[in-house]
Protein backbone atom coordinates (compact mmCIF):
# COMPACT_ATOMS: atom_id res chain seq x y z
CA UNK A 1 0.00 0.00 0.00
CA UNK A 2 0.83 3.29 -0.98
CA UNK A 3 -1.00 5.99 0.27
CA UNK A 4 -4.97 5.71 1.70
CA UNK A 5 -7.67 8.35 -0.63
CA UNK A 6 -10.08 9.58 1.26
CA UNK A 7 -13.13 10.66 -1.15
CA UNK A 8 -16.34 12.41 -0.30
CA UNK A 9 -19.25 13.79 -2.90
CA UNK A 10 -20.17 16.91 -1.80
CA UNK A 11 -22.37 20.23 -3.64
CA UNK A 12 -19.82 22.89 -4.57
CA UNK A 13 -20.49 25.18 -1.76
CA UNK A 14 -19.84 22.35 1.16
CA UNK A 15 -17.09 21.53 -1.05
CA UNK A 16 -15.60 24.41 0.52
CA UNK A 17 -16.41 24.10 3.86
CA UNK A 18 -15.37 20.57 3.67
CA UNK A 19 -12.10 21.23 2.21
CA UNK A 20 -11.05 24.15 4.87
CA UNK A 21 -12.26 21.68 7.68
CA UNK A 22 -9.41 19.07 6.34
CA UNK A 23 -6.93 21.45 6.19
CA UNK A 24 -7.86 22.86 9.68
CA UNK A 25 -7.18 19.38 11.21
CA UNK A 26 -3.94 18.89 9.44
CA UNK A 27 -4.23 17.90 6.21
CA UNK A 28 -3.27 20.17 3.24
CA UNK A 29 -3.13 17.40 0.06
CA UNK A 30 -7.07 18.43 0.12
CA UNK A 31 -8.06 18.07 -3.55
CA UNK A 32 -11.80 19.19 -5.13
CA UNK A 33 -12.09 17.42 -8.77
CA UNK A 34 -15.35 18.64 -10.66
CA UNK A 35 -17.15 15.65 -11.84
CA UNK A 36 -18.24 15.63 -15.61
CA UNK A 37 -21.41 14.63 -17.73
CA UNK A 38 -22.25 14.02 -20.95
CA UNK A 39 -23.67 17.76 -20.76
CA UNK A 40 -21.14 19.14 -18.47
CA UNK A 41 -20.13 19.76 -14.75
CA UNK A 42 -22.22 17.24 -12.25
CA UNK A 43 -24.21 18.71 -9.68
CA UNK A 44 -21.65 17.04 -7.30
CA UNK A 45 -17.47 17.56 -6.74
CA UNK A 46 -15.42 15.06 -5.17
CA UNK A 47 -13.11 16.16 -2.35
CA UNK A 48 -10.25 14.07 -1.74
CA UNK A 49 -7.21 14.12 0.59
CA UNK A 50 -4.49 11.59 0.97
CA UNK A 51 -2.95 9.53 3.91
CA UNK A 52 -0.03 7.67 4.33
CA UNK A 53 -0.31 4.40 6.21
CA UNK A 54 1.27 6.13 9.28
CA UNK A 55 -1.38 8.20 9.58
CA UNK A 56 -4.39 5.37 9.02
CA UNK A 57 -5.00 6.06 12.78
CA UNK A 58 -6.36 9.63 12.08
CA UNK A 59 -9.17 7.74 9.95
CA UNK A 60 -11.94 7.94 12.53
CA UNK A 61 -10.95 11.76 13.38
CA UNK A 62 -11.73 12.28 9.63
CA UNK A 63 -14.58 10.44 9.43
CA UNK A 64 -16.28 12.17 12.75
CA UNK A 65 -15.35 15.60 11.33
CA UNK A 66 -17.14 15.12 8.12
CA UNK A 67 -20.04 13.33 9.93
CA UNK A 68 -20.72 16.40 11.94
CA UNK A 69 -20.16 18.81 8.65
CA UNK A 70 -22.44 16.43 6.99
CA UNK A 71 -25.42 17.73 8.80
CA UNK A 72 -25.82 20.37 7.45
CA UNK A 73 -26.84 18.53 4.31
CA UNK A 74 -24.62 18.06 0.96
CA UNK A 75 -22.30 15.78 2.15
CA UNK A 76 -21.71 11.95 1.66
CA UNK A 77 -20.03 9.89 3.73
CA UNK A 78 -16.82 9.43 3.15
CA UNK A 79 -15.52 6.62 0.79
CA UNK A 80 -11.97 5.24 2.20
CA UNK A 81 -9.73 3.24 0.05
CA UNK A 82 -6.11 1.97 0.14
CA UNK A 83 -4.27 2.59 -2.98
CA UNK A 84 -0.67 1.08 -4.39
CA UNK A 85 1.17 3.26 -7.21
CA UNK A 86 -0.42 1.59 -9.76
CA UNK A 87 -4.00 2.44 -8.59
CA UNK A 88 -3.26 5.80 -8.28
CA UNK A 89 -1.45 6.21 -11.63
CA UNK A 90 -4.92 4.69 -13.26
CA UNK A 91 -7.54 6.40 -10.84
CA UNK A 92 -6.71 9.66 -11.41
CA UNK A 93 -6.19 9.90 -14.57
CA UNK A 94 -10.05 8.90 -15.73
CA UNK A 95 -11.54 12.07 -14.99
CA UNK A 96 -9.70 14.81 -16.84
CA UNK A 97 -10.12 15.20 -20.72
CA UNK A 98 -8.79 18.29 -22.96
CA UNK A 99 -9.97 21.54 -21.67
CA UNK A 100 -11.12 24.74 -23.95
CA UNK A 101 -11.31 27.67 -21.67
CA UNK A 102 -11.78 31.21 -22.01
CA UNK A 103 -11.31 32.43 -26.27
CA UNK A 104 -8.40 30.66 -26.90
CA UNK A 105 -6.70 28.73 -24.04
CA UNK A 106 -6.68 24.78 -24.22
CA UNK A 107 -5.99 22.71 -20.91
CA UNK A 108 -4.40 19.20 -22.23
CA UNK A 109 -3.14 16.87 -20.08
CA UNK A 110 -0.12 15.08 -20.87
CA UNK A 111 -1.05 11.57 -22.02
CA UNK A 112 -3.96 12.46 -23.96
CA UNK A 113 -3.31 13.21 -27.77
CA UNK A 114 -4.47 17.07 -29.03
CA UNK A 115 -3.61 18.62 -32.45
CA UNK A 116 -4.39 22.96 -31.96
CA UNK A 117 -7.32 23.66 -34.29
CA UNK A 118 -6.14 27.02 -34.52
CA UNK A 119 -2.13 29.26 -34.80
CA UNK A 120 -4.06 31.50 -31.87
CA UNK A 121 -4.33 28.71 -29.51
CA UNK A 122 -2.36 28.97 -25.86
CA UNK A 123 -1.82 25.27 -25.00
CA UNK A 124 -0.83 24.45 -21.75
CA UNK A 125 0.10 20.92 -21.32
CA UNK A 126 -0.31 19.04 -17.49
CA UNK A 127 0.50 16.11 -15.67
CA UNK A 128 -1.14 17.56 -12.61
CA UNK A 129 -0.56 14.43 -10.17
CA UNK A 130 -1.39 14.54 -6.94
CA UNK A 131 -1.45 18.72 -6.97
CA UNK A 132 -4.40 20.99 -6.96
CA UNK A 133 -5.51 23.07 -10.16
CA UNK A 134 -6.21 21.19 -13.58
CA UNK A 135 -8.51 23.54 -15.11
CA UNK A 136 -11.53 21.23 -14.23
CA UNK A 137 -12.37 23.07 -11.19
CA UNK A 138 -14.85 26.22 -11.79
CA UNK A 139 -12.68 28.55 -9.90
CA UNK A 140 -9.17 27.70 -12.06
CA UNK A 141 -11.28 28.73 -15.27
CA UNK A 142 -12.42 31.18 -13.44
CA UNK A 143 -9.26 33.07 -13.00
CA UNK A 144 -7.86 31.51 -17.10
CA UNK A 145 -10.97 33.94 -18.20
CA UNK A 146 -9.84 37.14 -16.44
CA UNK A 147 -5.80 36.33 -16.88
CA UNK A 148 -6.64 36.36 -20.47
CA UNK A 149 -8.13 39.35 -20.68
CA UNK A 150 -6.01 41.19 -17.83
CA UNK A 151 -2.50 39.94 -18.79
CA UNK A 152 -0.60 42.65 -20.28
CA UNK A 153 2.56 41.60 -22.22
CA UNK A 154 6.01 41.81 -20.65
CA UNK A 155 4.66 42.22 -17.17
CA UNK A 156 5.86 40.52 -13.79
CA UNK A 157 3.08 37.87 -12.20
CA UNK A 158 2.91 36.69 -8.40
CA UNK A 159 0.93 33.47 -8.47
CA UNK A 160 0.08 33.05 -4.63
CA UNK A 161 -0.63 28.93 -4.24
CA UNK A 162 0.36 27.27 -7.57
CA UNK A 163 -0.88 24.04 -7.18
CA UNK A 164 -0.13 22.30 -10.19
CA UNK A 165 1.45 25.61 -11.83
CA UNK A 166 -1.31 26.13 -14.16
CA UNK A 167 -1.95 29.61 -13.95
CA UNK A 168 1.93 30.60 -13.72
CA UNK A 169 2.73 28.62 -16.81
CA UNK A 170 -0.26 30.06 -18.40
CA UNK A 171 1.30 33.61 -17.37
CA UNK A 172 4.14 32.90 -18.92
CA UNK A 173 2.55 31.60 -22.49
CA UNK A 174 0.52 34.88 -22.08
CA UNK A 175 3.72 37.04 -22.37
CA UNK A 176 4.63 38.02 -19.04
CA UNK A 177 7.88 38.30 -18.73
CA UNK A 178 8.62 36.78 -15.04
CA UNK A 179 6.53 34.61 -12.96
CA UNK A 180 6.86 34.03 -9.43
CA UNK A 181 4.66 31.13 -7.86
CA UNK A 182 4.15 30.27 -4.61
CA UNK A 183 2.87 27.15 -2.49
CA UNK A 184 3.35 25.77 0.55
CA UNK A 185 2.65 22.23 -0.38
CA UNK A 186 6.45 20.91 -1.28
CA UNK A 187 4.13 17.90 -3.67
CA UNK A 188 2.49 20.46 -5.29
CA UNK A 189 5.14 22.64 -6.01
CA UNK A 190 7.09 19.62 -7.41
CA UNK A 191 4.78 19.08 -9.56
CA UNK A 192 4.76 22.42 -10.89
CA UNK A 193 8.78 22.70 -11.68
CA UNK A 194 8.03 19.63 -13.38
CA UNK A 195 5.10 21.08 -15.44
CA UNK A 196 7.05 24.37 -16.25
CA UNK A 197 9.82 22.35 -17.79
CA UNK A 198 7.14 20.58 -20.05
CA UNK A 199 6.25 23.80 -20.96
CA UNK A 200 9.43 24.66 -21.72
CA UNK A 201 8.71 28.06 -19.35
CA UNK A 202 10.85 27.14 -16.46
CA UNK A 203 13.14 29.83 -17.30
CA UNK A 204 10.27 32.38 -16.73
CA UNK A 205 8.96 31.12 -13.83
CA UNK A 206 10.43 30.74 -10.39
CA UNK A 207 9.24 28.63 -7.76
CA UNK A 208 9.20 28.96 -3.63
CA UNK A 209 7.52 27.18 -0.70
CA UNK A 210 6.11 30.26 0.64
CA UNK A 211 2.92 31.85 2.48
CA UNK A 212 1.63 35.42 2.17
CA UNK A 213 0.41 35.13 5.41
CA UNK A 214 2.81 33.78 8.15
CA UNK A 215 -0.07 34.19 10.30
CA UNK A 216 -2.11 31.95 8.28
CA UNK A 217 -3.98 28.89 10.45
CA UNK A 218 -3.27 27.04 6.87
CA UNK A 219 0.51 27.84 7.19
CA UNK A 220 1.20 27.20 10.69
CA UNK A 221 0.43 23.48 10.59
CA UNK A 222 4.26 22.26 9.24
CA UNK A 223 5.97 20.84 12.31
CA UNK A 224 9.33 22.14 11.34
CA UNK A 225 9.65 25.92 12.23
CA UNK A 226 10.05 27.72 8.94
CA UNK A 227 12.39 30.57 8.41
CA UNK A 228 11.18 33.75 7.96
CA UNK A 229 12.31 35.82 5.62
CA UNK A 230 11.57 39.74 4.28
CA UNK A 231 11.24 41.23 1.13
CA UNK A 232 11.62 39.61 -2.42
CA UNK A 233 15.56 40.45 -2.19
CA UNK A 234 15.95 38.06 -0.11
CA UNK A 235 14.62 35.31 -2.31
CA UNK A 236 16.94 36.56 -5.03
CA UNK A 237 13.96 38.16 -7.12
CA UNK A 238 15.11 41.80 -8.67
CA UNK A 239 11.60 43.27 -7.68
CA UNK A 240 8.94 43.22 -4.68
CA UNK A 241 6.07 44.28 -6.39
CA UNK A 242 3.81 43.12 -9.76
CA UNK A 243 1.91 44.41 -12.66
CA UNK A 244 -0.79 41.01 -11.61
CA UNK A 245 -1.18 39.61 -8.57
CA UNK A 246 -3.37 35.84 -9.13
CA UNK A 247 -4.68 33.94 -6.10
CA UNK A 248 -6.87 30.92 -6.30
CA UNK A 249 -6.95 29.59 -3.23
CA UNK A 250 -9.22 29.14 -0.10
CA UNK A 251 -11.80 32.43 1.64
CA UNK A 252 -10.24 32.09 4.30
CA UNK A 253 -6.81 32.73 3.34
CA UNK A 254 -7.66 35.37 0.95
CA UNK A 255 -9.58 37.44 4.06
CA UNK A 256 -6.20 36.42 6.05
CA UNK A 257 -3.91 38.02 3.18
CA UNK A 258 -5.65 41.16 1.71
CA UNK A 259 -3.20 43.83 2.94
CA UNK A 260 -0.03 41.72 1.54
CA UNK A 261 -1.88 41.69 -1.57
CA UNK A 262 -2.51 45.57 -1.36
CA UNK A 263 1.34 46.68 -0.91
CA UNK A 264 3.08 43.88 -3.35
CA UNK A 265 0.32 45.36 -6.41
CA UNK A 266 2.68 47.83 -8.91
CA UNK A 267 1.14 50.90 -9.50
CA UNK A 268 -1.76 50.53 -12.17
CA UNK A 269 -1.36 46.29 -11.34
CA UNK A 270 -4.69 44.18 -11.31
CA UNK A 271 -5.25 41.40 -8.92
CA UNK A 272 -7.22 38.42 -9.47
CA UNK A 273 -9.06 36.61 -6.54
CA UNK A 274 -10.72 32.90 -7.01
CA UNK A 275 -11.70 29.86 -5.06
CA UNK A 276 -14.44 32.16 -3.78
CA UNK A 277 -17.96 31.15 -3.34
CA UNK A 278 -21.09 33.57 -4.08
CA UNK A 279 -21.81 33.48 -0.26
CA UNK A 280 -18.79 34.80 0.79
CA UNK A 281 -18.19 37.32 -1.75
CA UNK A 282 -19.91 40.53 0.78
CA UNK A 283 -17.01 39.34 3.31
CA UNK A 284 -14.42 39.11 1.06
CA UNK A 285 -15.04 42.66 -0.43
CA UNK A 286 -14.91 44.23 2.98
CA UNK A 287 -11.98 42.55 3.47
CA UNK A 288 -10.60 44.31 0.33
CA UNK A 289 -12.19 47.63 0.71
CA UNK A 290 -10.13 47.57 4.31
CA UNK A 291 -6.93 47.06 2.73
CA UNK A 292 -7.40 49.50 0.16
CA UNK A 293 -8.34 47.22 -2.55
CA UNK A 294 -11.64 47.90 -5.07
CA UNK A 295 -12.90 45.14 -7.09
CA UNK A 296 -13.66 46.29 -10.73
CA UNK A 297 -14.63 43.01 -12.30
CA UNK A 298 -16.51 40.24 -11.15
CA UNK A 299 -16.57 36.70 -13.05
CA UNK A 300 -18.95 33.74 -12.54
CA UNK A 301 -19.65 30.24 -12.76
CA UNK A 302 -22.53 28.22 -10.85
CA UNK A 303 -21.67 28.55 -7.06
CA UNK A 304 -18.33 30.40 -7.62
CA UNK A 305 -16.91 33.98 -8.41
CA UNK A 306 -13.69 35.53 -9.35
CA UNK A 307 -13.07 39.16 -7.88
CA UNK A 308 -10.93 41.15 -9.97
CA UNK A 309 -9.87 44.84 -9.20
CA UNK A 310 -6.88 47.19 -8.48
CA UNK A 311 -5.77 49.64 -5.66
CA UNK A 312 -8.28 52.11 -4.66
CA UNK A 313 -5.71 54.67 -3.37
CA UNK A 314 -2.08 54.09 -2.60
CA UNK A 315 -1.27 53.64 1.00
CA UNK A 316 1.90 53.60 2.53
CA UNK A 317 4.10 50.46 1.66
CA UNK A 318 5.03 47.62 4.35
CA UNK A 319 7.36 45.13 4.12
CA UNK A 320 5.82 42.10 3.87
CA UNK A 321 7.24 38.94 5.31
CA UNK A 322 7.57 35.68 3.68
CA UNK A 323 8.15 32.14 4.83
CA UNK A 324 9.85 30.80 2.02
CA UNK A 325 12.18 28.13 0.94
CA UNK A 326 13.34 28.44 -2.88
CA UNK A 327 12.82 25.48 -5.09
CA UNK A 328 14.51 24.98 -8.20
CA UNK A 329 13.62 22.63 -10.94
Amino acid sequence: MECIEVSVEASHEAAESLSSLLTEIGFRDTVIEEKWDSTGPARMVSVKTYLSPDQASRIPEIEEAIWHLGQLGGISPPDVRELSEADWATRWKADYQVQHLGQRIVVKPSWLPYAPTSAGEVVVELEPGMAFGTGLHPSTRLCITAMEELIKPRSTVLDVGTGSGILAILAAKLGAAHVLALDIDPVALQVAIENAARNRVEDQVSFFQASLSPTSQLFQQGSDEPEVVPLFRDLNVDHDVFDLLVMNILAPVIADSTHEVSSLLAENATFILSGLLKTQESWIRESLSEAGLAVEATYESGDWICLCGARAAAPPREPVRFISTRLDG
